[in-house]
């Protein structure tokens, strides 16, 4: 009998995701401010509010919106109740009451035959407020149990002026430039698509806060795109000049590969970095073009006049249906696999390590170095026919390594680009050059990520 193996909760994933989606968030939502409050318990916040009728750009902040009475009647029977579930309206339906025949009715039921037991997260009108109707997201189990005939409709939802809130929490580095890290917090309730990745970067902030990092770091959580476009709407231009690059991590507990997808412009040192990450610490990745993934807030942030480089990090299969749950009820924390969270958790820091140590060498010799002379004992073994030797499975790609080494000693070559060049750990390769280092063979400086200037019209 094959034995099932059991992976460790490392960080606590679970019980954080678990706590985090007892919240019904939104856009504007009334138990926005209760998750905040929970996570004021494992991080400081600091929140910023935009108040509903907010424009920007043609962006709006919606207003708060509840649900009263949403009741399906037919033949004086209550066939459906929406506010059995936060998911059983959609949002930011408008009220309705009156009588409709089946065929009237169908076209405002939201249901998916693939998902029989879901209710499905119907989300665009709070994007979309001037183009809001009304719908019911009905469990296609019940649905099929409706049919031809007269229904009732009751449904009565109410609008005030309420705050979209989004809020950051900053960890200094002895740099002001800055790498951002964001999550979304608008789906109500949902693990993979949304409370699992902000669990995941509340515990890589808090592991950030016993490191000595040369960048600042800051966690961004709010809703998506509406939450970015007004966030970056009020910052200064100077302040946006210090955000040197940044990550959207989501969906990061279902069965799907790690997927990166790359800058906009694509070849920036961040696009390295995490590809490094995933090829020698994760069991499956892809990287994929600009927006190919899930496709998330990496618009905003590189807009025109930001123009921040960002990469999105998920495990989106497509676009279209990033994983079989995807916008419904069923997207739970039950759904979440502890072993994927912990390998996303693992690249996500790992990506950290590479940026913070990053740098060009410098060479202090000429000539041709005995790497093996015992004043060294700088040499990698490789394979010989003839001499038995306890190596590695990489032993040949350190050392062709060493073949090539010396001439990267050209103060101009980073240790990334080594590390790529050979596919090699970025980890593992630092550590064995700042051995070099040691032995007074080459210096290391740091290779600050630059930043092209943006300027605003």
């Amino acid at each position: 009998m094959r034995r099932k193996t059991i992976v460790a909760d490392l960080h606590n994933f679970l019980s954080l995701t678990q706590a985090l989606c007892k919240y019904a968030t939104g856009v504007v939502a009334d138990e926005n401010r209760l998750l905040f409050e929970y996570i004021e318990k494992e991080l400081p916040l600091e929140i910023f509010r935009f108040a509903s009728g907010d424009e920007f750009n043609g962006w709006e902040v919606p207003q708060n919106w509840r649900v009263q009475t949403a009741e399906l009647w037919r033949d004086n029977e209550l066939v459906f109740d929406g506010t059995a579930h936060t998911l059983g309206v959609a949002r930011y339906s408008k009220s309705f009451e009156g009588d409709l025949t089946w065929d009237e009715l169908k076209p405002h039921l939201v249901t998916n035959s693939n998902l029989p037991d879901a209710y499905m997260f119907h989300c665009m009108w709070q994007y979309r407020p001037w183009d809001a109707d009304w719908a019911l997201g009905i469990p296609y189990k019940i649905y099929t149990h409706l049919g031809p005939g007269r229904y009732r409709i009751n449904l009565k939802t109410e609008y005030e002026p309420g705050e979209m809130l989004v809020a950051h929490h900053i960890k200094p580095g002895r740099s002001d430039k800055t790498i951002i890290l964001q999550s979304n917090t608008c789906h109500p309730h949902m693990a993979n698509d949304g409370f699992a990745g902000t669990a995941v970067l509340i515990r890589l902030f808090q592991w950030l806060a016993t490191q000595d990092t040369y960048y600042s770091y800051r966690l961004v959580l709010g809703p998506e795109h509406l939450g970015t476009v007004f966030y970056l709407r009020d910052h200064s231009l100077d302040e946006i000049n210090s955000f040197v690059c940044g990550l959207f991590e989501e969906m990061p507990g279902t069965e799907g590969p790690l997927k990166a997808t790359s800058t906009f412009l694509g070849g920036h040192v961040v696009d390295a970095a995490i590809a490094n990450a995933m090829r020698h610490h994760s069991r499956r990745f892809e990287i994929a073009p600009w927006r190919m993934g899930a496709g998330n807030d990496e618009v905003v942030w590189e807009a025109p006049g930001y123009e921040v480089p960002f990469v999105e990090l998920t495990r989106s299969e497509s676009i279209e249906q990033p994983f079989r749950e995807y916008h419904s009820s069923l997207d739970s924390p039950g759904l979440m696999n502890v072993d994927q969270l912990n390998e996303i958790f693992d690249v996500l820091k790992q990506t950290v390590i590479t940026l913070e140590g990053n740098a060009v060498m410098h060479r202090k010799f000429n000539g041709l170095i005995c790497l093996s002379n015992p004043k060294f004992d700088l040499y990698m073994e490789r394979p010989d026919p003839t001499v038995p030797k306890n190596i590695s499975e990489d032993s040949e790609k350190w050392g062709h390594l060493l073949d090539c080494l010396f001439r990267y000693f050209d103060g101009k070559t980073t240790i990334l680009d080594v590390a790529t060049q050979h596919d090699l750990p970025f980890e593992a390769l630092h550590r064995y050059l700042q051995r070099f280092e040691e032995k007074g063979l080459i210096s290391l400086s740091f290779q600050e990520m630059p930043r092209v200037k943006v300027v605003h019209v």
